[in-house]
């Protein structure tokens, strides 16, 4: 088979190492703080409205239990805090390569010179991201250990319209963003400023990967290795998917299909009760 080429993305950086490594903390403190700083004020807002429109007040507020809590959010204020953090992860990243290093928006990866094929690649990404993810999910079920990502999400059974609405969030909003940040910017810096350096280059899969799993992390409160150590590995077959291919498109397919693929197998059983007495 023909080898893919990356294009802009292994360009030099066009800033002094010391600076890029600056800026790129900068920007993802940044990214990350402010995604913290909306879940805090949509999920205020969310509940102030909800709040007031059925009479509840703060003693009452004290008393909900997590579910009740995560039904006044509502899928409609969940859809809107991914939409908002993910035009932050990528404005983040664009404002820094377009604006501030005014560098072609390619060296993001935002190029797709071979658009099936590269779809066709990320297919074949996504599949071993799922195989990945199942071994792992497997090994510590056995172990007795299970993350709770899913709890805080507000899906209940019978609730297709706003099953419907949180699938655009999960498996197309967030997709794009992390893809653009975490690879896109992210990695590509760090993969640029490595070279030819196979220590540097390490660096760059490692540094990026433990970064975009610390990030998802955050969405859980039991069992955070159950999830950190599966997002660690995906993370390192999504760059490796940027690295081989110099778009973005790979990885956003291969995103969007493990999280569509998770996302299904999570809703069968949240209208399925007692199908799966884990969930």
């Amino acid at each position: 088979m023909e080898t893919l080429h990356p294009p802009a993305p292994r360009l030099p950086l066009s800033v002094a190492p010391r600076a890029a490594i600056g800026a790129l903390v900068a920007d993802l403190l940044i990214a990350i703080g402010m995604g913290l700083i909306l879940s805090v004020a949509v999920v205020g807002v969310m509940i102030g409205l909800r709040a007031a429109q059925t009479g509840l007040d703060v003693d009452a507020l004290g008393q909900l239990n997590p579910q009740e809590i995560t039904r006044l959010i509502g899928v409609d204020g969940m859809l809107a805090l991914l939409l908002l953090q993910n035009l932050v992860f990528i404005g983040v990243a664009v404002i820094r390569v377009r604006v501030l290093r005014r560098e072609p928006l390619a060296v993001l990866g935002f190029s797709a010179p071979q658009p099936l094929r590269l779809a066709l690649f990320g297919v074949g990404l996504g599949v071993l991201a799922l195989f990945v993810n199942g071994i792992v999910g497997m090994i510590f079920v056995s172990a007795g250990i299970r993350q709770n990502q899913a709890a805080l999400y507000p899906l209940f059974p019978g609730d297709y319209l706003g099953q419907a609405l949180f699938f655009v969030g999960a498996a197309i909003l967030a997709p794009i963003g992390e893809e653009v940040l975490f690879r896109g910017y992210l990695f590509g810096s760090l993969r640029r400023l490595a070279g030819d350096s196979r220590a540097g280059i390490v660096i760059a899969y490692g540094v990026s990967a433990l970064v975009f799993a610390l990030a998802h992390s955050l969405a859980a409160s039991e069992g955070v290795i159950a999830l950190l150590v599966p997002s660690f590995l995906i993370g390192l077959v999504f760059a490796w998917g940027f690295d081989r291919s110099g778009s973005l498109l790979p990885g956003i397919v291969a995103h969007a299909l493990n999280n569509s693929i998770a996302f299904a197998a999570l809703l069968t059983c949240i209208n399925n009760p007692g199908a799966c007495p884990q969930v």
